[in-house]
């Protein structure tokens, strides 16, 4: 996958992170607060964006990390790694 790409779909990620989570700003404020930043069935929604850049259907269960993320950094490079693996080897 070209570097565009690769930039493209960091860049979506970025977006759609900062956009979902909340900055609670200091401790957790209740047991939800203590589970992932985002969740996987919030995160599988970005696909719809990643897709369109990449011009194939992904599919969840192979690019998803179940558990969801806990950081930006991890949901970014995760999704990152997991959009190019699978692109690679279907095209």
């Amino acid at each position: 996958m070209d570097a565009d790409k690769v930039m493209q779909i960091q860049e979506s990620l970025r977006k759609f992170w900062s956009e979902q989570s909340l900055d609670l700003g200091g401790a957790p404020a209740s047991i939800d607060d203590l589970v992932a930043a985002m969740d996987s069935m919030t995160a599988v929604a970005v696909l719809i964006d990643i897709e369109e850049i990449v011009g194939m259907e992904l599919p969840t269960g192979e690019v998803i990390r179940a558990g969801g993320y806990d950081s930006e950094d991890q949901f970014v490079e995760h999704l990152t790694a997991c959009v190019q693996k699978y692109v690679e080897e279907h095209t």
